[in-house]
């Protein structure tokens, strides 16, 4: 358990360390920093026909719409089978972390976005949004079929997918370049922290004085 909560306190620390990192490179703009995003974007965005299409089918996985949908559908679920406790984890880090947090500090950053887009997005581009949403969201499934469901083949494909979706959605942002790359690690970054952060607060902390009150 303390090798547990040590690993934690650690990959939480570099993640928040990562986002700060980032955040001083948006602010200050150093060469070094222009040279990475550049360097990252020239490895990702590789277009062709099949890439195309494939990282703006990712991209719409991570929007809004499909956000609210999943969402929905997870809450029905949740409330149907009387898990009260994980409704109030998911809808903290989609509501509270996704909608209020990332709109915060976007309006506070105002960095603007990269162009030309791929496809058309308007706002502020630091930190990526749907970077933010899709750790925040697919990672709190994670989370909740780790805690509910026994071991088995369709828990592994489900997970393998569920990670996949978090590495390739933001992947798909820059590649549409509607986002610099350092804009997705900060997202992937702060997300981590706050999911890691809501997971403890609302599963762990409950978790632990259900076992020391037994």
């Amino acid at each position: 358990m303390t090798i547990h909560k040590n690993k934690c306190i650690l990959t939480v620390s570099f993640a928040g360390i990562v986002f700060l990192i980032m955040a001083f490179g948006v602010k200050t703009n150093p060469n070094w920093f222009l040279k990475f995003d550049q360097f990252l974007q020239q490895i990702i965005q590789q277009h062709n026909t099949f890439t195309n299409e494939f990282f703006i089918s990712m991209t719409n996985v991570g929007s809004v719409s499909a956000v609210m949908l999943v969402s929905a559908g997870t809450s029905v679920y949740l409330i149907y089978k009387h898990h009260y406790r994980e409704l109030l984890f998911l809808l903290f880090n989609i509501i509270i972390s996704t909608g209020v947090i990332t709109q915060v500090i976007k309006h506070l950053i105002k960095r603007p976005r990269p162009q030309p887009q791929l496809i058309l997005e308007s706002g502020y581009s630091f930190p990526s949004g749907h970077s933010m949403a899709t750790i925040l969201l697919y990672g709190s499934l994670i989370v909740l079929i780790s805690y509910h469901f026994n071991p088995s083949i369709l828990k592994k494909v489900s997970l393998v997918i569920l990670m996949s979706f978090i590495v390739i959605i933001p992947i798909s942002r820059v590649f549409v370049n509607v986002h610099y790359p350092s804009d997705v690690i900060a997202g992937i970054s702060l997300g981590y922290v706050l999911l890691t952060l809501s997971r403890f607060f609302f599963l762990d902390l409950h978790l632990f004085f259900k076992r020391s009150s037994s």
